[in-house]
């Protein structure tokens, strides 16, 4: 290790010991407070997934709850909910904040000494896990792979972690072998997929989105959702879309928007006009809510991501394109030839498989995946049956 690389390590160690120092004497100052739920997403980065859905959800019907959202400076969060306080992250407020809440609730991993937070016996945390379904191999299950501060880390979390939710048998069983967690799983849906069967909200969700990013108001939108490569590279992600808008124009009958959502992990790290060339593809990977941009598109097309099983409530078509299929190092729970969803390697392929789309023959080889593969149980009411449970463990 070269010394500034050991400097560098030494201070952050000092910085974060101070935080835990600085973390307890803040609980000297507070008590736990009933119903105060305080919530983050992707690292204090974002407004969204599980989090925000059952923040929306409480505040909707348990008004009594204290809803507190965490951030990083810098964050946009002119879509919080106006009822919801905004505290930044590692301040003294926060400090406060994290002991005196009920509630903690996340969708990814924290490690409680990385974070400052010291978990007290009154509180309840909730890791409400970003992904439902799994194509890539997760956790335990490419442990040699993830390193060796990340597996202290998870298992740290999994060790504090009061309860986890599913939305299939598969998933439930994946949390059982690979999450170094034996706490309880509440099997009755995700929060942010709720959204899936309220077909009242597509539409003006739509409505909202075409207006805008100025979309043509009769025209189809496609959804390009790549997921996230540990290079950093965005040369996986480029399409010849001057071949493939005119395929799926033709395929839908209409004038396509082509709407590209990168991974959040790629905000303000790559340089993405490349990939812009085409006047119908507007980048929204900077929009917070990728379960809005599900609803409101008529197909998706993606690489590994699990949005593909997310979209499939939908009974949408969803297409894979992936040119380096074979590179993913951490290696995938199912043979892509199993999956309902077409696979490409390159555009040729991409091009011919919009060209020979067969919906009826898609949607029963998709109904057979999500009963038989998946056992899928979401009914829409994800959000309810966690907000029940919150209800029936809060202090007395």
């Amino acid at each position: 290790m070269k010394i500034g690389g050991a400097m560098a390590w030494a201070l952050n160690r000092t910085i974060k010991l101070y935080g835990n120092i600085l973390s307890l004497v803040a609980r000297c100052f507070v008590k736990v407070k009933r119903s105060r739920v305080v919530c983050w997403a992707y690292n204090y980065k974002q407004y969204g997934c599980n989090p925000r859905y059952i923040s929306e959800y409480l505040l909707e019907h348990h008004p009594d709850m204290e809803i507190v959202w965490v951030f990083r400076r810098g964050v946009d969060t002119s879509a919080v909910d106006s009822r919801i306080r905004c505290v930044r992250f590692r301040t003294w407020e926060y400090l406060k904040t994290m002991a005196s809440a009920e509630f903690l609730v996340t969708n990814s991993r924290t490690d409680p000494w990385h974070v400052y937070w010291h978990k007290r016996p009154e509180q309840k945390y909730l890791m409400l896990w970003h992904g439902g379904a799994a194509l890539k191999r997760v956790e335990r299950d490419v442990e040699d792979r993830l390193g060796f501060s990340y597996v202290q880390k998870a298992k740290r979390d999994s060790k504090v972690c009061d309860l986890m939710i599913s939305g299939c048998r598969a998933n439930t069983e994946l949390i059982k072998r690979s999450f170094w967690y034996e706490g309880e799983i509440l099997e009755m849906g995700i929060p942010r997929n709720d959204i899936f069967f309220n077909k009242g909200l597509h539409n003006r969700l739509r409505k909202s989105i075409v207006e805008q990013y100025n979309l043509p108001d009769d025209g189809r939108i496609v959804l390009y959702a790549p997921t996230f490569r540990r290079s950093g590279t965005i040369e996986p992600y480029s399409i010849d879309w001057d071949r493939v808008i005119p395929c799926l124009e033709r395929m839908f009958g209409a004038k396509v928007s082509l709407l590209m959502r990168l991974h959040p992990n790629l905000i303000g790290k790559v340089d993405t006009s490349s990939l812009t060339s085409n006047p119908a593809v507007v980048d929204v990977t900077c929009y917070p809510d990728m379960q809005e941009l599900l609803c409101v598109s008529d197909m998706l097309i993606t690489d590994y991501s699990s949005s593909m099983f997310d979209y499939a409530m939908l009974r949408r078509p969803c297409l894979l394109y992936a040119t380096d299929v074979e590179q993913y190092d951490r290696g995938y729970y199912y043979d892509f030839r199993e999956l309902p969803f077409p696979l490409s390697r390159d555009v040729d392929a991409l091009v011919a498989t919009i060209e020979d789309f067969d919906i009826e023959s898609y949607k029963l080889s998709l109904e057979r995946f999500l009963d038989e593969r998946l056992g899928l149980i979401e009914r829409g009411v994800a959000a309810e049956s966690l907000a029940r449970w919150m209800v029936a463990k809060q202090i007395k």
